[in-house]
């Protein structure tokens, strides 16, 4: 296999303009040098980000589509990372190689007519990508928007979702802060059962979208629960954005490898893999970094090519069957059945 072939869903963007949301969260307007790229609302764009320590795979929601042009709104993170990268560097004129937009969170998931959005800090973009759909294509939508923020000077979207209560009369938008500031008098504090209760009355009787912190995440669905909200209703965007230069999030693994093991060979450092254990967990587990947002399936951060052996895959969205169909795979969601071989590069 020809190891210098990209996957077919490899793109090319240039940064067509930069345009300040706050103090820390710009939006970039980029366009394809293929021309329009299709985009659901509520999928992310993979970039390959070239930090000085090595190019990175990073997931960001698409926020907007705009005259063909996709519009990420990112917020800066850590020092060395991604997302800092972007912020300090990344100007009209440069160009970014990315995948194709992916992902299933999105509006296709949607069982019921009562919805509520539910977004942290930046979580708030798939959010309101979806949004600008509903406002296009059903303005009588019932949707109640629950925002958490930091502090007002960061809260995103404001005086769009001002214009969009005007097409959209069920709309209701509901913001609270963790610091205040003077002339500040939405809600204060961090989310919790009785504030989501004097927002959002009916919470647990809609179907919801939601996307910040895995904390803030995992918080808003015990509250819906406890609200009698059925689990099959609520649904997480969860592709976990920065994470500085080397990402961590993975699932647990085993601290050691007991009984049996097949030989797992990463740009050919020799390592060893069992078979409950995805490849993800045993290159980490073993000292080799891949790259990774979710763990899940979901992102295609992960995203490897396949150079030789067998493999159990369950991917969920991230990956592209053209990209399958190149020899890629997710080791997030992959598991070795013989020697593999796989390759980062």
């Amino acid at each position: 296999m020809d190891m210098r072939v990209p996957p077919k869903g490899q793109l090319s963007f240039a940064c067509v303009s930069v345009r300040d949301e706050t103090a820390s969260i710009k939006t970039f307007r980029l366009r394809a040098g293929s021309g329009q790229v299709p985009v659901i609302p509520g999928q992310a764009l993979v970039l390959k980000v070239p930090l000085s320590s090595g190019p990175v795979w990073r997931s960001f929601t698409v926020s907007g589509v705009r005259d063909g042009d996709l519009e990420l709104t990112i917020k800066a993170q850590s020092e060395g990372g991604a997302t800092r990268w972007l912020h300090d560097n990344f100007i009209a004129g440069c160009q970014v190689d990315a995948r194709a937009p992916r992902g299933d969170f999105t509006l296709a998931l949607r069982q019921q007519p009562e919805l509520a959005f539910v977004s942290g800090g930046s979580g708030a973009t798939p959010m309101m990508a979806m949004l600008r759909e509903l406002a296009e294509t059903e303005p009588q939508a019932d949707v109640a928007w629950f925002h958490a923020a930091r502090d007002p000077d960061e809260v995103l979207f404001a005086a769009e979702l001002i214009e969009l209560q005007r097409i959209m009369p069920r709309l209701t938008i509901a913001v609270t802060v963790s610091r205040t500031a003077p002339g500040w008098f939405g809600y204060r504090g961090r989310l919790n059962r009785r504030l989501m209760a004097t927002a959002v009355p009916d919470f647990g009787r809609r179907e919801v979208f939601c996307c910040g912190p895995q904390g803030f995440m995992q918080e808003t669905q015990l509250i819906h629960a406890a609200e009698g909200g059925a689990s099959s209703r609520f649904h997480t965007e969860s592709f976990g954005g920065d994470t500085g230069p080397v990402a961590t999030p993975v699932p647990a693994s085993p601290v050691g490898v007991a009984g049996p093991s097949f030989q797992l060979k990463v740009n050919g450092r020799i390592l060893a893999a069992a078979p409950d254990e995805t490849l993800l967990q045993a290159s980490l587990r073993q000292g080799v970094v891949i790259p990774c947002g979710c763990g899940e399936g979901r992102c295609g951060t992960c995203m490897v090519q396949l150079v030789s052996g067998d493999i159990t895959a369950s991917p969920n969205g991230g990956i592209t069957q053209e990209e399958a169909e190149s020899g890629y795979i997710l080791a997030c969601s992959s598991r070795a059945t013989s020697d593999v071989e796989i390759s980062m590069n």
